[in-house]
């Protein structure tokens, strides 16, 4: 009964056989399958690389293994993100450029030996208290050649610490700065006076020590580029005629002898009795335009006075002001007092004049008296008789 009701199930004998090979064919599927996990790589659980790193030279080190192939190294950076670096065979190291690390990062490394893939995290953090490190760290070049860094006592540092700067280039050169600035004993900044040996950027590492507990380290990377302060431009000149007035200037000295195009300039025009009042005009001329500036001659013909600051042509981070130069002229009411006052002036010089040549004909005169004449007796008798003989006719 049993027997019967089975063959019911699956119905025609055709039927059956369709089941059969239907069968088959997932038990194959399986067997191959179960065959690939078996062939794929695997890693031993008890495989270590031994993965070391040092932040003084930004290597990542492991241990070699016997017929290891390419591989890879990534640094997880927390603002920068997922840096990478290849291994080639037989490598047992990679090395970073310089980043800074005191917020931390994790490093993997990943090789492959004998078609098996091994990997091993490595999390470096900064050692020491935490808030100790120190803070508002920043560097300024200014006038090409001298360089200040400052920087401010960690909220959480002990009484007792002491910070030291280190300086290294690209080329790996390391130094220690030359002169600190203190602050009741503890050393809050650094000037230097020899940026020779400093390269385009460079990693700034300032590290402190204390007797009652370990002080964690602040570092970063600067390209002197966005750190240096222009000085204003030189040789500004003003040349005007009757339509406008051309400005002209040179651009600063700078560390490092950048072309025009990596500068911009900021100009201030005002008029020169009006310096108070907040009229000036602002205008912003980058250095690819020849380094001038055509100035529209006012209408009134007041005297102006224009200044100039320099900054970077891709960060408006501006330097000091050079000196006003005048242009332009006087104005109208200034000019006619000025007329006013050399006419008075001309006249009495004239009067002056006329005074001292009608003085020294007086004195003339004084001195050289008109000389008396002789009388001519014969012509006054003649000149008696006619005139009484005309009045005895009369």
């Amino acid at each position: 009964m049993g027997n019967a009701a089975l063959l019911r199930c699956l119905g025609s004998p055709g039927s059956l056989l369709a089941t059969v090979v239907l069968l088959s064919m997932v038990l194959d599927s399986a067997w191959l399958l179960t065959q690939e996990q078996q062939d794929l790589p695997t890693v031993k659980p008890n495989a270590s690389l031994n993965v070391k790193f040092d932040p003084q030279t930004t290597k990542l080190t492991w241990d070699c293994r016997e017929n290891a192939s390419s591989g890879e190294c990534v640094l997880i950076h927390k603002e920068k993100g997922p840096i990478k670096k290849k291994v080639k065979d037989s490598e047992c190291q990679c090395t970073f450029q310089d980043y800074s690390l005191h917020g931390g990062v994790t490093l993997t490394v990943e090789v492959h030996v004998n078609q098996r893939r091994l990997s091993e995290m490595l999390v470096y953090t900064n050692p020491g208290r935490e808030g100790t490190a120190a803070q508002n760290f920043s560097c300024v070049i200014y006038d090409a050649d001298f360089m200040n860094c400052s920087w401010a006592k960690g909220r959480a540092a002990p009484d007792d610490v002491q910070y030291f700067l280190y300086i290294r280039s690209k080329k790996r050169i390391e130094r220690e700065c030359p002169r600190y600035l203190k602050d009741s004993g503890t050393h809050v900044g650094c000037h230097l006076q020899d940026l020779s040996g400093l390269t385009s950027y460079n990693y700034f590492l300032v590290n402190g020590t204390s007797q009652e507990t370990g002080i964690q380290f602040f570092d970063s990377v600067l390209l002197l580029k966005e750190i240096e302060q222009y000085n204003p431009p030189d040789n500004i000149t003003v040349q005007c005629n009757e339509s406008h007035c051309l400005i002209r200037w040179e651009k600063p000295r700078t560390r490092q002898p950048w072309p025009n195009r990596e500068f911009q300039y900021q100009l201030d025009i005002q008029r020169r009795r009006d310096t108070s009042s907040g009229r000036s005009q602002l205008i912003v001329v980058f250095g690819d335009s020849g380094n001038r500036y055509n100035f529209p001659k006012p209408g009134s013909k007041a005297k102006h006075t224009v200044k100039i600051r320099t900054a970077d042509a891709r960060k408006a981070h501006w330097g000091a002001w050079s000196q006003p130069v005048e242009f332009g002229s006087e104005e109208t009411g200034s000019s006619l007092v000025h007329i006013y006052v050399l006419v008075v002036l001309g006249t009495l010089v004239c009067g002056l004049t006329l005074g001292c040549l009608f003085k020294r004909f007086l004195k003339s005169h004084r001195l050289f008296p008109p000389v008396p004449q002789i009388k001519d007796k014969l012509n006054d008798n003649h000149q008696v008789d006619h005139e009484e003989r005309r009045n005895l006719l009369l």
